[in-house]
């Protein structure tokens, strides 16, 4: 495998290939301002070789995991918009400016519209009003009204909208179409998907996760007032189904998928945190744990329900850390049990993360735990990040724990450039 890690401002975002570079799977996409930065200019050299994202896989709603996503399939409808302005014979009519990005084969993004049942339409109604459309000069004033409303409503705007965009409406991407379109979760007796020599185990969330998640989502999408700014959007979307031929704007409403984010205590690890789809990739040499903001005791028990726990522990080449290292995800028990050859932190100092209490904690565990050599990777740095105070301290103490453990432990940090190999 071959695995790249991104400058993804607080959030994540990876490139993960086979080994053959016949298969290409982006693991979320950071923040909108950090993909325009840092990984369109990836994404339009892959469009331009004439390779395609082979899965686009969202592990939750939160914005420094979709946004990204989003402004990229922005990117792409703007230039779907052009082509199809063009060949209606509008010659006025400027080529974005954005690189544009690879064609999307599939996208695997938990939406929980099927869960709502009778309570979808009206809820879709008045979460919609919530939601950014297209480019333009309604986009701008939307989005400063969605700003007033704090980041929960940034990242319902935005899961929606990735919705939206994918729909058969507007880019016409299959969603999910390795659960027959259903949710992406673990499932008894489920078999891995396989896709160009790289094996897919889902390890969560389960399904008494996700009825958590819609528990809080209908108590919140319930309480929104959205009239005046429905039909904000509602005008504005049909102008975008205009611009990109589509013929009634009903079939593209009653496709949307929604989503929400219930932000509460920011010291505490929220419910759609808890039902991060999580991945076991392997190939014939090597492995790699992708796990988004999932808690640390969910994936040891989603790797147990999988029968991936041997005597307990599961070794990896690769783990992405948890919520960007956390102190609410990770703790001694997840450490022990998920053992790495190297560990991938994403983020870049915001809310003090990477935690360096977890740092400490995960390398004394790992230590103990085996004496396999092991590396930390920070997709970060003092000298690149918004947040130099802290990466500062993550980088001080990283390097002081690496005099302690010679031949055993090393580390890197990205210190310049957009992204890092790490496989």
């Amino acid at each position: 495998m071959r695995l790249t890690a991104f400058q993804s401002d607080k959030g994540d975002c990876l490139l993960l290939t086979n080994t053959a570079g016949t298969a290409r799977i982006l693991v979320d996409g950071g923040m909108p301002v950090s993909y325009n930065a840092h990984v369109a200019a990836a994404m339009g050299k892959l469009q331009v070789a004439k390779k395609a994202l082979d899965i686009v896989y969202v592990s939750h709603i939160d914005q420094d995991h979709i946004g990204g996503v989003l402004k990229m399939l922005d990117d792409e409808a703007a230039w779907r918009v052009h082509e199809f302005q063009k060949k209606s014979g509008n010659t006025k009519s400027k080529a974005p400016t954005v690189p544009r990005p690879p064609k999307v084969k599939e996208i695997w993004h938990n939406g929980f519209g099927e869960l709502l049942n009778t309570l979808a339409k009206p809820i879709e109604d008045s979460l919609s009003a919530m939601a950014p459309v297209l480019a333009g000069s309604d986009l701008a004033e939307i989005r400063r009204e969605a700003l007033k409303q704090s980041d929960l409503v940034t990242s319902i705007g935005e899961a929606i909208k990735v919705s939206r965009r994918i729909s058969p409406n507007q880019l016409n991407i299959p969603l999910n179409p390795r659960a027959d379109g259903k949710l992406m979760m673990l499932r008894k007796n489920q078999k891995p998907i396989k896709i160009g020599g790289l094996t897919i185990t889902i390890i969560g969330p389960t399904d008494a996760h996700l009825k958590s998640l819609r528990g809080e989502w209908k108590t919140f999408l319930q309480s929104i007032d959205g009239k005046k700014q429905l039909k904000k959007i509602r005008d504005a979307a049909r102008r975008t189904e205009e611009l990109l031929g589509a013929s009634e704007f009903d079939n593209l409403v009653a496709s949307l998928r929604l989503q929400a984010e219930m932000f509460g205590d920011p010291t505490e690890v929220t419910t759609p945190n808890l039902a991060s789809l999580t991945l076991l990739v392997e190939d014939d040499s090597e492995s790699l744990l992708l796990t988004g903001d999932a808690r640390g005791d969910q994936i040891v028990d989603g790797l147990k329900q999988a029968g991936r726990l041997n005597g307990g522990t599961i070794e990896v080449d690769v783990l992405k850390v948890p919520h960007h290292g956390s102190e609410n995800n990770i703790d001694s028990d997840f450490v022990e049990a998920v053992i790495a050859r190297d560990y991938v932190f994403c983020g870049n100092g915001f809310s003090e993360n990477p935690n360096t209490k977890v740092i400490e904690m995960m390398f004394r565990r790992r230590r103990a735990a085996s004496q396999k050599p092991f590396r930390f990777s920070f997709n970060s740095s003092e000298a690149v990040s918004a947040n130099p105070t802290h990466m500062a301290k993550v980088e001080t103490l990283v390097k002081n724990l690496a005099k302690t453990a010679t031949g055993q432990f090393t580390f890197r940090f990205l210190t310049k450039g957009s992204s890092m190999k790490i496989l």
